[in-house]
């Protein structure tokens, strides 16, 4: 992916979004670091220098406000840079039943995982259509293939996310623009450990290492994959929430929220 020459990454600062940045530094390219925290992204962006020789822009920013993604892109106008590839990584999960859960927080998710993705989308998109060339990487997640009880919302905004980069990316067939939606199942992050208790269910063969994720994700839009998921444990778990009927994939999966 060489001739894509400058990657900007939302959610930049940890988890999923730093190892994207390690690996696309790795690989030659220029990066763009999007995230809330200056200081993380500041002490990110003096290491990937460092390790790779790479230019990296920070840009502090929270990209829940609805008029963020028009900032950024302006941001990133005013400094003359161009967006080869965008990442859309930053995100947020919630759980909690629905019924007791925070209304703010739960706005902020949509707001985020939603909204803010698809104006990232939109403003990125018109300049790379221009040049003819250009990726979009959505993360989205395994809950976008299936109903996710205790933490709904979350599975909704994500199931939008693989529904949303599928339809973009017939849209832009023969564009020069490809659109691929990364759907990681459950990886060793901040975002799990702190996701209230969910991590102790999970057994460890099913815990994904993110750099390895990153990797994969990377080989993966360079080849225009629209769908990807990374991991043989992943794939049959999608396999079988989509090869049984819904109310038989709903109800397992209630059973085992409840036991949880």
């Amino acid at each position: 992916m060489q001739d894509f020459k400058t990657v900007l990454i939302t959610g930049a600062s940890e988890g999923i979004g730093r190892c994207f940045a390690e690996v696309f530094a790795k690989h030659g390219h220029d990066l763009i670091l999007v995230a809330r925290n200056q200081q993380k992204l500041e002490l990110l962006a003096a290491e990937l220098k460092g390790l790779h020789n790479t230019e990296v822009t920070i840009i502090p920013m929270d990209l829940i406000p609805v008029d963020s993604a028009e900032k950024l892109f302006f941001e990133v106008a005013k400094k003359e840079l161009s967006v080869d590839i965008l990442i859309n990584n930053a995100g947020m999960m919630q759980v909690e039943p629905f019924c007791s859960s925070d209304p703010v927080k739960m706005n902020n998710l949509v707001q985020l995982n939603i909204q803010s993705l698809v104006n990232m989308a939109r403003h990125f998109s018109g300049p790379m259509i221009g040049r003819v060339k250009g990726k979009i990487i959505n993360v989205g997640s395994v809950a976008s293939f299936m109903p996710t009880p205790n933490f709904s919302v979350y599975g909704a905004s994500k199931a939008f996310v693989l529904s949303f980069s599928e339809g973009l990316s017939q849209e832009l067939k023969g564009s020069g623009v490809t659109v691929t939606c990364v759907c990681p199942g459950f990886t060793e992050t901040n975002m799990l450990s702190e996701a209230d208790g969910l991590e102790k269910y999970i057994p460890n063969f099913m815990k994904a290492d993110p750099v390895d994720l990153a990797e994969q994700a990377y080989q993966a839009a360079a080849k225009g994959e629209v769908v990807f998921l990374d991991s043989l444990a992943n794939k049959a778990l999608v396999q079988w929430a989509t090869h049984y009927p819904r109310w038989f994939v709903r109800g397992v999966n209630g059973l085992l929220s409840r036991f949880g």
